[in-house]
């Protein structure tokens, strides 16, 4: 009896702590819990706290617009080197009309940037008396400089930018420095038109120059000037339009220039061709005997851009959301766009209405 008793003692013992193994075997660990809670903690405090975006502002803008109250400041800068006698002839003969025309629909005031005497030349262009409204740069231009010049008739009278300050310290140009600081009125829109057989060009290019001596009477000349701002870019015109009017200032470009298929002796105006295409104008034909398709489309498309464009007045517009004409929504893409702050109706929703009102809703 006692060898039995003794067996299952032993039994029950290798029981008991095989089943208290087990259960501590199934039981969670308190120490694999622990981890798992300061794991949890250390995710949560890593967490990137995101800020709350800022809400758009709302603004809104309202235009009263009819053709004859819409205001256009108009600058035309004529090419007086000698190649442009013929070119110079015409603008002579139509110039007043064209401007009276233009005059009769939108609030005109227009600038004229070309020697008044070029007469041994024959390139004089003087701006019309019956145009009370004008007024003249009477400086002389040359083939190679336009875009310079109007770019410097732009600029305050105490130079505030490192082009304005290169051109007044050049006495060549102190007739036309700051001519136009006072011609733009705040709330027009700006037409610059150039006049020329040339372009504006890098230092060292070649222009076109009228030669007597030379068989087909034109001859290409290295022009080796002792200064660069002889010359100016596209990119350099433009940032001068946004010092002088804003960045979200409204002008256009247009031009009686050469192209590389024009049936004379002129080189092609391809800096000119770039700002009339950056500004949506239009390029006219130089070479042309007859010019008056070409005035007739630019008083349209200057009309055009005085009663179908307006600017808002904000520099951080993020992103307009309604345009209404006369209470009317107007649909994006269809009956107007948007671009660089200012919005532009399609023509045709305004030419019969005579007055007429333009809500634009915009975030900023």
């Amino acid at each position: 009896m006692g060898g039995n008793m003794q067996k299952r003692y032993i039994m029950l013992t290798v029981v008991f702590l095989a089943s208290t193994l087990l259960f501590q075997n199934c039981a969670p660990s308190a120490v694999t819990f622990k981890d798992s809670v300061e794991l949890a903690s250390s995710v949560e405090m890593q967490e990137e706290v995101v800020p709350e975006e800022e809400a758009p502002v709302l603004k809104s803008q309202t235009f009263t617009a009819a053709s004859k109250a819409k205001v256009i400041d108009m600058v035309w800068v004529i090419d007086n080197s000698a190649s442009m006698t013929s070119g110079a002839e015409i603008i002579r003969k139509n110039f007043e009309k064209f401007a009276h025309l233009v005059e009769n629909q939108v609030d005109l005031r227009v600038a004229l940037v070309s020697k008044k005497d070029a007469f041994s030349l024959k390139t004089h262009v003087a701006l019309p008396e019956t145009m009370k409204n004008g007024q003249q740069v009477d400086f002389m231009v040359h083939s190679y400089n336009l875009l310079l010049v109007a770019a410097a008739a732009t600029c305050p009278e105490s130079a505030t930018d490192a082009f304005c300050k290169k051109i007044q310290a050049n006495s060549r140009y102190d007739k036309a420095y700051s001519s136009l600081s006072e011609f733009f009125r705040p709330q027009s829109q700006k037409v610059f038109v150039f006049v020329t057989d040339d372009d504006s060009s890098a230092r060292d290019n070649t222009t076109v120059q009228f030669d007597a001596e030379n068989l087909n009477g034109y001859v290409g000349i290295i022009k080796n000037l002792a200064v660069d701002e002889d010359y100016i870019t596209a990119e350099t015109f433009q940032d001068r339009m946004i010092r002088a009017f804003g960045r979200n200032g409204s002008y256009k470009v247009f031009g009686f220039i050469a192209s590389a298929t024009s049936k004379c002796r002129a080189r092609p105006s391809d800096v000119y061709r770039s700002l009339i295409t950056a500004s949506a104008g239009a390029a006219f034909e130089v070479c042309a005997a007859d010019w008056s398709a070409g005035f007739t489309k630019l008083s349209e498309r200057v009309v055009d851009y005085a009663t179908t464009e307006f600017s808002l007045q904000s520099e951080n517009v993020k992103k307009v959301l309604s345009v209404q004409l006369n209470g009317k929504t107007l649909i994006p893409g269809q009956d107007y766009s948007v671009a660089d702050g200012k919005v532009t109706l399609n023509s045709t929703l305004v030419k019969t209405l005579g007055n007429y009102i333009i809500d634009v809703t915009y975030t900023e």
